[in-house]
């Protein structure tokens, strides 16, 4: 269920604000990217590419402060950290020009191999098709410390990919907003920025959560419709 801190009306009116000014970002999400629809992505990205410009986070800060972009902008968002969103679609991003961005629960990347598929099943994390039977099916630090060094941009999707609502304890908040932060700054040797909570939740609607983010250092706030500067 998306959930929203104003009503559907003002989510509305934003974003056809931010269109109509045309610094709006638009994205598309992919979660797990299984070569067998590789021709699909390749098509995807070219046809984007032709009317599009990647964005990059320097790019997000300058659209933050009003600035229209030449071509309307475009963001590949790869969920969750799947082995194949580095093996499969990444290079053809990166062909077509655009900057990827990871929102990654950093804890699958961590779990033994024999056990990330049930993690995966126990947290929601889709995968529709078992190309790697036997092996790993998340990315690995290393991989995801390499695409970061090629300019691509890390969020954080929660730590283990659980919602966050009012009603969660403390120590789990603190787990999944600040022990997540501690372990993507160590693992990248950069700061990791962005948070994106599960269903996209905004700012305000969960206000222990947002007083966490605030603490542990985190930027923005991306939702469903928009971004969202911390105070």
């Amino acid at each position: 269920m998306i959930r929203l801190s104003g009503t559907i009306a003002e989510a509305v009116r934003d974003l056809s604000d931010g269109l109509a000014w045309g610094n709006a970002i638009r994205l598309v999400n992919y979660h797990s990217t299984p070569g067998f629809r590789a021709a699909e992505y390749e098509a995807q990205l070219a046809a984007l590419a032709e009317t599009h410009d990647g964005l990059d986070m320097a790019g997000m800060e300058r659209l933050m402060q009003g600035e229209v972009p030449r071509r309307p902008v475009v963001v590949p968002v790869l969920f969750e950290g799947f082995r194949d969103n580095y093996d499969v679609i990444l290079p053809m991003i990166e062909r077509h020009g655009f900057t990827a961005w990871f929102f990654v629960p950093p804890a699958f990347l961590g779990i033994p191999v024999d056990m990330q598929r049930a993690f995966a099943d126990r947290q929601t994390l889709t995968y529709p098709h078992d190309e790697y039977p036997g092996e790993r099916i998340a990315m690995t630090w290393e991989e995801l410390r390499d695409a970061h060094a090629r300019g691509h941009v890390v969020a954080c999707h929660s730590r283990t990919h659980t919602e966050l609502t009012p009603e969660t304890p403390e120590a789990i908040l603190r787990d999944e907003i600040v022990l997540a932060k501690q372990e993507f700054d160590a693992a990248l040797g950069a700061p990791v920025e962005i948070f994106c909570f599960l269903r996209g939740a905004e700012y305000g609607l969960n206000p222990r959560a947002d007083a966490m983010l605030s603490e542990a250092g985190y930027r923005y706030i991306w939702s469903n419709f928009r971004v969202q500067k911390l105070p």
